[in-house]
């Protein structure tokens, strides 16, 4: 089965240990082959970033979990293939370019968002919410 993971998923997953989250993590290191633009490693990084400013999680803690994100998708498809129609579903849809980004991925390849963005999950036909 392959799936759309945005980067909530792995701020759930890996820092807050959620634990539906924690399940499609497991899931994704076994049956289950994750898409993801690449813009998630940098809206993972950023969220990583605030957890280290506030004092909740240490650079090395946050460098590793960083690390799994990197070592996790099976496949990533550059942000300058979906841009041009994230851009056309962000004005119809009244998305963020970021988040049309995960919804023409998801589209495009017939899989499911995974995500705990009700918003964004609202915004696709098939979406698992967390």
């Amino acid at each position: 089965m392959l799936a759309i993971f945005d980067a909530s998923v792995f701020v759930r997953a890996l820092v807050e240990r959620e634990p539906r989250a924690e399940e499609w993590i497991d899931r994704a290191f076994g049956e289950l082959e994750v898409s993801v633009p690449s813009l998630l490693f940098a809206e993972v990084a950023n969220a990583l970033a605030g957890y280290v400013r506030s004092g909740e999680l240490s650079a090395s803690a946050a460098d590793a979990r960083l690390e799994i994100t990197l070592r996790l998708p099976h496949a990533i498809t550059d942000v300058r293939e979906l841009a041009p129609a994230a851009l056309r579903v962000a004005v119809a849809r009244g998305l963020s370019v970021y988040d049309a980004c995960y919804v023409v991925l998801a589209e495009g390849q017939d899989a499911p968002l995974v995500t705990a963005d009700r918003r964004l999950g609202a915004a696709v036909e098939r979406a698992e919410l967390l």
